[in-house]
């Protein structure tokens, strides 16, 4: 397989992110792929650079993936109070993370973040959070994300009311 491939060594598709929050012992900024593993049937999170664990995330515990931008959670976290939500997901952390840098430095903007945001349902039974950035090397994310619903079943609730 290229650099550039869609897919990882394994044949499965994947994509390389920068991570942001949700996995223990993960530090913010590490190199990620992320690889759906159609064979164990879950996503992948593995390290690209520095020697981690791998995680594997079961298809079935992932109740929401969205691609969201900086801007998108600036607005919602000073629109709301509590645990923002953009596109159908929760952002956890990221909203904090990101509406905290967004007070810091020069008002001019010389290009846009984008955060790609997994809900899961941990052994727990409680909704998790897992944020990455999407960087220069993340090639090929819109499709990645568009598999990675087929495979868990799940529709973005942007425009739908939600009944708790």
């Amino acid at each position: 397989m290229g650099i550039f491939s869609r897919k990882n060594k394994n044949d499965d598709r994947s994509v390389n992110l920068s991570f942001v929050d949700g996995i223990e012992g993960y530090g913010k900024g590490l190199a990620v792929e992320l690889s759906i593993n159609t064979e164990k049937e879950c996503l992948t999170i593995k390290s690209r650079v520095v020697k981690k664990p791998e995680v594997n995330l079961k298809f079935e515990q992932i109740t929401g993936i969205n691609v969201i931008s900086e801007k998108d959670i600036i607005e919602k976290s000073k629109s709301t109070i509590g645990r923002a939500a953009v596109g159908g997901v929760l952002l956890g952390p990221l909203g904090a993370i990101v509406g905290g840098m967004s007070g810091i430095g020069n008002k001019q903007k010389s290009k846009t973040h984008y955060y790609m945001v997994i809900n899961y349902m941990s052994k727990d039974r409680e909704v998790k959070v897992l944020s990455f950035e999407i960087v220069g090397a993340s090639l090929h994310w819109s499709s990645f994300v568009e598999e990675l619903r087929s495979k868990i079943n799940a529709e973005t609730l942007e425009n739908e009311e939600v009944y708790l």
